[in-house]
């Protein structure tokens, strides 16, 4: 067996047999690996040399931004964030993806939350991620077998270099045209599909039309929120509940179990919970194995609502409800009794999509009082208008002003973000 090909093996069957009895072992575990992880961060990364302790809290928060403009002191090979983006970028113009840095390939964030960023992953670290990624995500394992197809922005040497006679993988190029994606999914006959949730309800609207891509038995929404009016139409077009993948620049953040509960994978990362109210938090992130790119204490953009519920998989790792959207995102509206205050997504998503006739929509906060809202089809505004403004009243918020703004469907390639701020 290949070296690579015996790692992903490794981390795949370390993954599948990890199991904790309740929270306070999950604890147990990570507190020794927590305590490496810091003090390698405190020795190998320049940003953090001046930390005096191997205590989460001796380190800083760092947010994406703070995280960028020291990028070089960040990672351990002291390459620069302009090196790492020009590269990453050549690769996507040229769609190629093998260049490698210092010995690290370079990966392209997307940019919807700001700043694109880059990030690093050694073979060590992409042979962990695929195996945990395998473990986490065959309903049957490895010895089922099954035909992976991943439809992304940018492929690499991982997918290639995983497959084996029982596991095989396809990137399918997000950027082709539709015609030569379902040519090549049908050529493949993938039995799990993890694609962006746009490209999933594309293909599930063709699936319902009697003109199937293929017919996966396991389907994956990755890289953008999932509302639930879509995995409504991706289930009813394949047949099978779509389950997601949480997965960032940051790292692989969480997936759906078998019993549709997403949970953040806390057997690679702690997760301390940045309370926003309402029962919302901002996840902030510190991983456990990764060593070229530095990720403690980082502060995803992220709003996510815990669930209050214990799964019935008998997992301790942390459930998520939903997540809603990116926290720069959440509408700040003035309260009818006093300052302005958080409105997020899922109301405004409840009252649109509630109203009679509004098949989609974007809403935009673009001044202090009022929101730009453009919905499909164009007829549905006067209801969906009235049901946003009641919704918002019986909420505690002031009127706001509503006003009509041109819909544009979202493309496959795009991330739908329904709910927005451009204002500051």
């Amino acid at each position: 067996m290949a070296p690579g090909k015996a790692a992903v093996l490794a981390a795949y069957l370390t993954t599948r047999h990890r199991r904790f009895a309740d929270r306070a072992a999950l604890e147990a575990w990570q507190a020794p690996r927590l305590r490496r992880a810091l003090h390698r961060a405190r020795t190998r990364f320049p940003a953090y040399a001046g930390v005096a302790a191997d205590e989460l809290s001796a380190f800083p928060v760092v947010d994406k931004d703070a995280w960028l403009d020291g990028f070089d002191g960040f990672n351990d090979r002291g390459l620069g964030l302009a090196e790492c983006l020009a590269t990453a970028r050549a690769e996507e113009a040229e769609r190629r993806f093998d260049t490698r840095l210092r010995g690290v390939s370079v990966g392209l964030s997307t940019g919807t939350s700001g700043r694109q960023g880059a990030f690093l992953t050694s073979p060590a670290e992409r042979a962990r991620w695929a195996g945990t990624v395998l473990a986490k995500a065959l309903p049957g394992g490895l010895r089922a077998g099954a035909r992976v197809a991943l439809v992304l922005r940018a492929g690499g040497p991982l997918y290639s270099a995983v497959g084996n006679g029982r596991v095989s993988f396809r990137f399918v190029d997000l950027y082709a045209s539709p015609e030569r994606q379902r040519a090549e999914l049908a050529a493949f006959a993938p039995t799990v599909l993890a694609a962006p949730p746009v490209l999933l309800e594309q293909l599930a609207a063709e699936a319902r039309a009697g003109r199937p891509a293929c017919a996966p038995s396991a389907v994956f929404s990755i890289a953008d929120v999932l509302d639930p009016d879509v995995a409504e139409r991706i289930e009813e077009g394949f047949g099978v509940a779509p389950g997601q993948v949480y997965q960032a620049t940051e790292g692989f953040l969480g997936i759906t179990c078998a019993h549709r509960t997403l949970h953040l994978n806390e057997d690679l990362l702690v997760v301390e919970a940045e309370q926003l109210g309402d029962g919302r938090m901002v996840p902030v992130v510190t991983d456990l194995f990764r060593r070229t790119q530095a990720i403690v204490r980082y502060r995803m953009g992220d709003v996510l609502r815990p669930s209050a519920r214990a799964c019935a998989c008998g997992s301790p790792l942390r459930a998520i409800d939903a997540i809603e959207g990116r926290a720069d995102d959440v509408l700040l509206l003035a309260r009818a009794d006093g300052p302005p205050a958080p409105c997020f997504a899922d109301l405004v998503r409840g009252a649109v999509l509630g109203a009679d006739g509004v098949a989609d929509f974007r809403l935009d906060q673009d001044a202090p009082d009022r929101l730009r809202l453009a919905v499909s089809p164009e007829a549905s505004f006067p209801a969906a208008s009235a049901a946003l403004a009641g919704a918002l009243a019986r909420a505690g918020f002031a009127a706001p002003s509503i006003v009509a703004a041109p819909f544009s469907p979202p493309e496959a390639t795009g991330k739908r973000r329904r709910v927005s701020r451009s204002w500051r």
